[in-house]
């Protein structure tokens, strides 16, 4: 049984990670996994130590963070998985490519579920029968660049992405198709993606559906959420529902007034703080997020929330003469551009909820805001676990 911190009674968090062990990290195949080289017991307090030591520089006076919130276990944990392909049609290389553009087999990763592991085999055969070349970006010929496969919390429904150099290996790709979903029901939305670029980029702006279906349902803690091929999807759907309901536990009982989710992908946050809010207005770049997000709210019961596609930044114009009470900002690694902090200061809501997968731009960001808010609630939630990557989450109340 586990509690909210994600401790199974009895047990510490650290105690249960105490045997984890890769064989392909052990043999140096594949190094991506990196705390499975820290001491065994010593990998979650490795990991909180180093991510407040990057808070602190944010100069905010720092609360005690909510217990960090782990996974039941590393493995099987990972839903979404982007593997690069190499090799030939005869022999291919299914896995990670390294700085020197080689590729390292990955297959026998064991963070996916199972029946990931059985797919990409059953992708092996398909490159063969259904002669797939690999692209090779030093000859810059072949087809097939990468295989992206995502799945719901419980693997009843999944996607799974061909990356393309071209067009041209679709109508191959369709006829294996029925035989690909008669082994692997669960794989209930297909694509392509063209990437046609000679460079180490995993996926490209087109997508081509050769489904009926084009949504799989998620459940991210307290929401239902729909996904497309090209929606964002946290890695492991367990903790990013930790996530959501942490955001609206610490809302519980208040009035959110307007809200605007900045960066809102496919509505995670929006819908599960949607109860506490009179509005919510949330924006993203992607166009199939938004539609996703749309669909979300109107199946939820929530058809009064308002999401737009674009570029947030070139958005703040558009937004300057609403009033927001709340704003929540969940942005890619690379944190908030320096105006976009200033915007949000400028508005002066009476709560900023952060969510932030990069502790350093996290505390750059929040600097900006010392004197003006305060930082009341901090938790962080291991969604790459065996790693140091930690995602973070913040509640700032103005002073």
């Amino acid at each position: 049984m586990t509690d909210q911190s994600g401790t199974t009674h009895g047990q510490t968090p650290h105690e249960r990670y105490e045997t984890a062990s890769c064989e392909l990290f052990s043999s140096g195949v594949c190094p991506s996994c990196s705390l499975l080289g820290v001491a065994s017991g010593s990998r979650l307090r490795f990991k909180q130590a180093k991510v407040m030591e990057a808070l602190g520089r944010s100069n905010h006076a720092l609360p005690e963070p909510e217990p960090i919130f782990i996974p039941g276990t590393p493995w099987g944990s990972r839903m979404k998985a982007k593997m690069a392909v190499a090799g030939t049609v005869e022999a291919p290389i299914i896995g990670i490519t390294r700085s020197d553009q080689s590729c390292v087999e990955l297959v026998r990763c064991p963070l996916p579920p199972p029946p990931f592991r059985a797919l990409l085999e059953t992708m092996r055969g398909l490159i063969r029968s259904a002669s797939l070349p690999p692209y090779s970006i030093r000859e810059r010929r072949g087809e097939l660049k990468g295989i992206i496969i995502m799945s719901n919390h419980d693997l009843s429904e999944g996607i799974v992405r061909f990356v393309l150099r071209s067009s041209e290996a679709i109508p191959r790709i369709r006829k294996a198709l029925p035989e690909l979903q008669r082994l692997h029901p669960w794989a209930s939305v297909v694509s392509c993606n063209i990437q046609p670029l000679p460079a180490a980029i995993l996926e490209g702006p087109d997508e081509v559906l050769l489904t009926e279906k084009r949504h799989i349902t998620a459940q991210c803690g307290p929401v239902s959420l729909l996904f497309s091929p090209q929606s964002f999807m946290q890695v492991t759907p367990e903790v990013a529902g930790a996530l959501y309901g942490r955001a609206a536990a610490w809302c519980s009982g208040e009035n959110l007034g307007s809200m605007l989710d900045l960066f809102c992908g496919v509505g995670g946050f929006s819908l599960s703080l949607a109860p506490h809010a009179q509005s919510v207005t949330g924006i993203e770049l992607s166009a199939d997020a938004v539609e996703s997000a749309r669909m979300s709210a109107q199946r939820l019961g929530h058809p009064s929330l308002q999401f737009m596609s674009g570029d947030v930044d070139a958005s703040l114009a558009a937004l300057s003469q609403s009033p927001f009470r709340t704003i929540v900002a969940n942005p890619p690694r690379r944190g908030l551009s320096p105006e976009l902090v200033q915007w949000i200061e400028g508005r002066s809501p009476d709560r900023i909820l952060y969510s932030s997968c990069n502790p350093e731009t996290f505390a750059r960001d929040i600097a900006a805001w010392k004197g003006r808010y305060n930082l009341k609630k901090l938790a962080l939630f291991d969604m790459f676990p065996l790693t140091e990557h930690c995602e973070v989450l913040g509640l700032l109340v103005r002073t």
